[in-house]
C-alpha cells in the first residue's frame, strides 16, 4: 500500500462530521453544544460512531475504560497496530471540532483503505478515547490514561458534579472501573499512535498554513492560592489599617500574566478561578481563594514560574499585610514528540502537496498519555480565529480534508516503515 497512493473522500469526512454535531446535546440555557456530556448523554454519539466503525470495516468492542476500539486486521498477524483516535466529549459550552474532527478523521482512513481493495500489512485501530476533557469528574485523559496504565487513586473515588461516582457513571459506556487494568496495553502490542486535532490557536490561521507538525505537549503546572486577610466594614476602615483579602489577590492575578508576558518565564499563564469571602460589596474581603496554572514544554520553565510566583506571593503578603500559601496541585509533565514522528508527519504532508510548520501544542490531548507507551505523533490544522473551547470554534471543510488526508498518508508510511 505505497504512501500517497490513497484519498480520502472529503465529502463524506465533513458529511459524517456533521452529522455527529446534528448528535450533539444541547446546553440548557446557553447557545452551545455538548457532545457526550460528562459521560451522561453519549449513547446517541457513540452509537454513531460505532455504526461508521462498522461500515468502515473495523470490528469493535469497548474496554474496562469505556474507549470505543474499532480494529482491522492486516496482511501480517505478528505485526503491531497502528493506532489512530481522539474523543469526543466536550467541555461546557464547547465547539464542533475538538476531538470530533480526530474520530471522524480516523474512521475516513480506514473507509478509504476500504474502497482501495487495498490492505495495510499492520492491524489498523481507531480509538475513541473516554472523559478527554475532563469535564464534570476533573479527572482528564481517563480512557487514554487507562490504556496508558496511568490511573491514579484519586480516578478510582472521582465523584462527578452530580454527585454520582466515576465507578457508577462507567457502566454506562460499557466499562468497568473494578477492571481498568484489563484496558492498559503493552507496548509491544502497538506500533504507534497518531493523532488528527484543530490547534485550539492562532498560529496556522493567522500565518495561513494548513498544518502544523507538533513538536511536543505542554507541560502543566496547576496551583490553589489561599490569600486570607481580614474582613471589615467597607466604609468605616481607614485604607491604611486594611487586610484587604482581594487587593493582595489583584496582585497576584496581575503578577502570573506577568511572569508568563514580560518576564516570559513560561509560554503561558492564567489565573482562571477566584472564590472571594464573603463576597459583599460592603465587606472588605477577608478571604480569596485564586486557581492558576501555567505551561510550557520545558520542564524546567515551569520550575522557573513556580519560584517566581512564591517569590511574588511573599512579596504581596507582607505589604498587605495577608497571610498567602501557595499549594501545588498537579503537576502534568510535558510530552516532546520524537524527530522521526515529527518527521513522520512532515514527508505525510509533502506526499499532499502541502505546506506545514512546526509548533508546540499548548493544550493537552490523548496523545500525550498514549506517548508513554508507543512513539506518538500529532497533526494540526488551524482553528479559524484561534477560537476553541467555544461555540465559535471552526475549521473549514477544506482544512478537516487535508488533515485527514496528511493523516492517511501518515498511516501508510508508519505501515512501510
Amino acid at each position: 500500500m505505497p504512501a500517497g497512493s490513497l484519498g480520502i473522500n472529503a465529502s463524506r469526512l465533513n458529511d459524517n462530521l456533521d452529522a455527529l454535531g446534528d448528535d450533539w446535546h444541547h446546553d440548557e440555557g446557553c447557545t452551545a453544544w455538548w457532545r457526550s456530556r460528562a459521560l451522561r448523554h453519549p449513547r446517541r454519539v457513540r452509537n454513531y460512531v460505532i455504526e461508521l466503525m462498522q461500515s468502515a470495516g473495523l470490528s469493535v468492542r469497548i474496554d474496562a475504560a469505556g474507549n470505543i476500539i474499532g480494529r482491522i486486521e492486516g496482511t501480517d498477524p505478528s505485526l503491531p497496530a497502528i493506532v489512530l483516535g481522539s474523543h469526543t466529549d466536550t467541555v461546557p459550552a464547547g465547539g464542533r471540532y475538538d476531538g470530533a474532527l480526530g474520530v471522524i478523521a480516523a474512521i475516513e482512513v480506514v473507509q478509504a483503505i476500504k474502497d482501495s481493495g487495498r490492505t495495510s500489512r499492520h492491524p489498523v485501530e481507531v480509538v475513541v478515547f473516554t472523559n478527554e476533557e475532563g469535564t464534570g469528574f476533573h479527572r482528564w485523559l481517563l480512557g487514554s490514561r487507562a490504556v496508558a496504565g496511568l490511573w491514579e487513586p484519586e480516578d478510582f473515588s472521582a465523584v462527578g458534579d452530580d454527585g454520582v461516582a466515576l465507578a457508577s457513571r462507567l457502566p454506562d459506556l460499557g466499562g468497568n472501573i473494578s477492571r481498568i487494568d484489563e484496558a492498559r496495553r503493552r507496548p509491544d502490542e502497538l506500533a504507534c499512535y497518531l493523532e488528527l486535532h484543530i490547534e485550539q490557536g492562532p498560529t496556522l490561521h493567522r500565518g495561513g498554513f494548513p498544518i502544523g507538525v507538533v513538536t511536543g505537549i505542554t507541560g502543566r503546572s496547576v496551583y490553589h492560592i489561599d490569600i486570607v486577610g481580614e474582613a471589615n466594614h467597607a466604609g468605616t476602615t481607614p485604607m491604611s489599617l486594611r487586610r484587604d483579602a482581594m487587593s493582595a489577590a489583584a496582585q497576584v492575578a496581575l503578577a502570573v500574566r506577568h511572569i508568563a508576558g514580560e518576564m516570559e518565564v513560561c509560554r503561558v499563564g492564567t489565573v482562571g478561578s477566584m472564590e472571594v469571602h464573603p463576597n459583599a460589596a460592603n465587606v472588605i474581603p477577608g478571604r480569596v481563594v485564586l486557581g492558576c496554572e501555567f505551561r510550557d514544554e520545558r520542564m524546567e520553565s515551569l520550575a522557573a514560574a513556580e519560584v517566581e510566583l512564591r517569590r511574588t506571593a511573599e512579596e504581596v503578603a507582607h505589604a498587605e499585610q495577608v497571610a498567602i500559601t501557595v499549594t501545588a496541585q498537579r503537576n502534568t509533565p510535558s510530552v516532546p514528540i520524537s524527530s522521526n514522528m515529527q518527521q513522520l508527519i512532515a514527508d505525510a504532508t509533502g506526499l499532499a502537496g502541502l505546506e506545514h510548520i512546526s509548533l508546540p501544542s499548548g493544550a493537552g490531548h490523548d496523545a500525550q498519555a498514549i506517548a508513554t507507551v508507543t512513539p506518538s505523533a500529532m497533526v494540526f490544522v488551524p482553528s479559524v480565529g484561534g477560537i476553541s473551547h467555544a461555540p465559535a470554534e471552526y475549521t473549514t471543510p477544506e482544512d478537516c480534508a487535508n488533515g485527514a488526508q496528511v493523516l492517511l498518508n501518515a498511516m501508510a508510511l508508519a505501515d512501510e516503515r
